[in-house]
C-alpha cells in the first residue's frame, strides 16, 4: 500500500500494523496521531509477536500492511 492509501485508510479511522525484526523483534503501528511508523510493542521472540499480532488483527479497525 503506498503512503496516500495508508493516509486514507487512517483518515477512515484504521490503524495499520506490521511485522518488524531490526533493530528488534516489534510491532509497529501508523495511526492517526501519527503518520509515520512508530514501536506498538517489543517481543523477546517473533513467535511471541506473531501471537499479538494475530490477536491485535482479530480487532475491524486494524489492518496489516
Amino acid at each position: 500500500m503506498d503512503q496516500n492509501s495508508q493516509s486514507k485508510v487512517i483518515a477512515a479511522g484504521f490503524v495499520l500494523i506490521r511485522k518488524d525484526d531490526q533493530p528488534n523483534i516489534r510491532i509497529k503501528i501508523k495511526d492517526c496521531h501519527t503518520q509515520e511508523w512508530r514501536t506498538k510493542e517489543k517481543f523477546e521472540t517473533k513467535a511471541s509477536r506473531d501471537r499479538r499480532f494475530i490477536e491485535l488483527l482479530m480487532n475491524d479497525k486494524i489492518l496489516n500492511d
